[in-house]
């Protein structure tokens, strides 16, 4: 898993004709996408993309605090992540990511390098009177996951989670999230991992999780999230807090590779 190794997608408008060793294209109509394990030098790439995907309430707390709490959430994500994969255009672009957990193994990067970036991170997140609230509801909704992997005993009937899962939405539509799904699945399979979990919400889009056969186990309402993620953050920051999560949800698969 550690190797590059290369396939092709229709042509989005990225630059084509990228040589690899292991699969070349000299058609004008393809693009090759590279998929490579990620590293600390990547965090920044993947905190951009993160920060693009799902913006940190922009208008309230302004883009560099925004890029911050991105970081932080892609930290958090990070951890115990067994397993990063990167999609990259020909030009280097980042096109999409997994995070992948397989119970039992060590985490890719050292869980105590993330865990005192995450603390400082914190600090300086929290030292902001706005953001200190967001940092807030935050944590209280990464408290409401655990509560719904208990209720769905996520843990207990599955030995691998899907941490974190972006497609760039420049390639979306073109076969990216597909290949890393199938990539994704083939590790799990070598880990002789039969089942595994992942957290979403109504932010997202769902419909893929039904569309790829995998089962609801867990859910809470916005309403519900808001009640219970609002008071223990209301708590910890010391005033109203907005919440920041939509319908929440943790689905099921089977491992098919």
């Amino acid at each position: 898993m550690a190797a590059n190794d290369a396939t092709t997608i229709p042509n989005t408008g990225m630059n084509a004709g990228m040589t690899n060793d292991s699969q070349r294209t000299d058609d004008s109509t393809k693009s090759t996408i590279v998929f490579r394990p990620l590293g600390w030098n990547d965090l920044g790439t993947v905190t951009e993309l993160f920060d693009r995907t799902w913006p940190q309430d922009v208008d309230e707390l302004g883009p560099d605090m925004s890029r911050l709490i991105s970081r932080y959430f892609v930290l958090h994500y990070l951890k115990p992540t067994t397993f990063a994969n990167g999609a990259f255009t020909a030009d280097g672009t980042l096109a999409g990511v997994t995070f992948i957990r397989v119970a039992g193994e060590a985490p890719q990067l050292d869980e105590i390098e993330v865990g005192e970036e995450m603390k400082a991170l914190e600090r300086r997140i929290c030292a902001d009177s706005k953001a200190v609230k967001h940092m807030a509801a935050l944590k209280s909704g990464f408290s409401v996951e655990i509560d719904l992997e208990r209720e769905g005993h996520a843990n207990e009937t599955t030995m691998g989670e899907l941490e974190l899962f972006i497609v760039n939405p420049d390639v979306r539509g073109h076969g990216v999230g597909g290949q890393l799904w199938r990539r994704m699945q083939q590790h799990f399979a070598a880990w002789d991992v039969p089942a595994f979990y992942l957290h979403t919400d109504s932010d997202c889009d769902v419909s893929f999780y039904d569309h790829k056969g995998l089962d609801c186990i867990a859910h809470r309402s916005a309403e519900q999230v808001a009640v219970q993620a609002g008071e223990d953050a209301e708590t910890q920051a010391g005033g109203d807090v907005p919440p920041l999560f939509d319908d929440m949800f943790i689905y099921r698969g089977r491992v098919s590779a």
